[in-house]
């Protein structure tokens, strides 16, 4: 059964609460993709505080000024106002708030299409608002837009923010906060598809996963069947040029020089978009781990899209018009070996976590992926400074101790190709199950499945 609770945004609402407890005029940035929980942040924050809020549409300005104008009027106790710009009522606001007073511009990258406006944003942060006790929190999706705004020297806007909280998707282990008696299996299943975003867990109950994941993205009318689709066409001038790229991804098309062949598009253009997906937190680009490599590969770090790419992309027009035999046949055939790459970053993730609360022989400082000339290692973390390494495969099946020491006989074999003969190595296991797991770590060996991420 699912737990209606907020789940995991202790630090944002921390910073929040400094930022509130101080006097005079303070601005905060809330970035994140859609669906990541921006609004829910911050209206926990507003709770018990002074607060005007006003979520902006994608209309015109004009539209969404009279909005701002109504919740002046229901905040102040008065008649709506008609203030013809953002200035005026802005005046208003800081000539008229008696203490402490929070004004929430929720998805404020609508009004960012428009240069004017964007211009005006300016003339308030310097000149109306400062000597005011108003603390302005401007929440937006479009991360584009807010860049441009906010993060490049030419805009009106840039630095001028006090604090920016940019929101990431929950990690695995909050599922289990999230949803209650939640199988790790199913758990894992569960975030493989949704990448932790709180809108797209919403869907779900945790029971009967499967049956869940097929309701939710191989049913023309479902929401995040068309999620992907209408995320880029939101983003993005040119959503089928970013579409055909991360295509090419799911295709298994992992460098620069690949991608620009799939998708008809110069190497050196190709590299820009990449950039973009990279900073939206779509795709993330890889180098080894210890090893000097110029040219890195690219790979899905939005494990909702990864699924979308590889499952449902290939068949929306049939699924679209009502046929999806062919992608659930695909689904179903498929699923499991894509629950392996999947199963890489919620082990990583799982690393870290060990890492952070110190449950493992030495601090690591870096992890990541390893290949060279066709040997691959999932996972290695370094302390580079004491020469010490944590050398780990990741296997999404049930293994037998046989097996397991099959699979961790021929990692030292990797390992001792990978450079580091004069550190102190270490060799680890993370899968679905392993049999004999005690045996192994007697033989210290790092041993790790599903149970022990309970």
């Amino acid at each position: 059964m699912k737990i209606r609770k907020f789940v995991d945004r202790e630090r944002e609402l921390k910073t929040l609460n400094e930022l509130y407890e101080k006097t005079g005029f303070t601005l905060v940035l809330v970035t994140g993709r859609r669906r990541i929980g921006k609004s829910r942040l911050v209206r926990e924050f507003l709770k018990d505080k002074e607060a005007i809020a006003v979520q902006f549409e994608k209309r015109v300005w004009e539209y969404n000024l009279a909005k701002l104008n109504r919740a002046i009027g229901e905040h102040f106790n008065i008649p709506v106002p008609n203030f013809a710009t953002f200035t005026d009522a802005f005046r208003f606001i800081a000539s008229q708030a008696d203490g402490r007073l929070i004004v929430f511009l929720d998805e404020f990258s609508y009004l960012l299409r428009y240069s004017e406006v964007e211009a005006e944003f300016q003339s308030i942060v310097d000149e109306v608002l400062p000597e005011s006790d108003v603390m302005l929190i401007l929440s937006a999706s479009s991360v584009g837009l807010l860049k441009r705004s906010f993060f490049d020297y030419s805009s009106p806007l840039y630095g001028r923010s006090d604090a920016t909280l940019n929101l990431q998707p929950l990690r695995f282990r909050h599922l289990f906060e999230w949803f209650s008696d939640l199988a790790p299996e199913d758990a894992v299943e569960l975030y493989a598809v949704t990448s932790g975003v709180p809108r797209y867990l919403e869907l779900f109950s945790g029971r009967n996963v499967e049956e869940e994941i097929t309701r939710n993205f191989f049913d023309p009318n479902a929401f995040l069947f068309r999620e992907a689709k209408e995320l880029l066409e939101e983003e993005f001038r040119e959503p089928e040029t970013y579409y055909t790229i991360l295509e090419a991804v799911a295709r298994g098309k992992t460098r620069v020089n690949e991608i620009a062949g799939y998708s008809f598009i110069e190497p050196k253009n190709t590299a820009r978009y990449l950039r973009i997906l990279e900073d939206l937190g779509i795709l993330k680009r890889e180098l080894p781990v210890g090893r000097k490599a110029k040219r890195g590969i690219y790979r899905f770090k939005d494990l909702y899209f990864a699924f979308w790419f590889r499952f449902v992309a290939p068949y929306f027009e049939e699924i679209e018009s009502g046929f999806p035999d062919g992608a659930l046949e695909d689904f179903k055939r498929d699923f499991n070996r894509y629950l392996g790459f999947a199963f890489e970053d919620i082990a990583k993730q799982f690393l870290i976590e060990l890492n952070r609360i110190g449950q493992l022989p030495f601090k690591f400082t870096k992890i990541g992926r390893w290949w060279h000339r066709g040997e691959e290692i999932d996972l290695v973390a370094l302390n580079e400074r004491e020469r010490k390494a944590l050398f780990v495969e990741v296997k999404w099946k049930d293994l037998s101790e046989r097996e397991a020491r099959g699979i961790l006989k021929d990692l030292e074999r990797k390992a001792k190709v990978a450079g580091f003969e004069s550190w102190e190595e270490l060799y680890g296991l993370i899968a679905r199950d392993v049999e004999g797991k005690e045996e192994l770590r007697e033989e210290d060996y790092l041993v790790w499945d599903l149970e022990d991420f309970l």
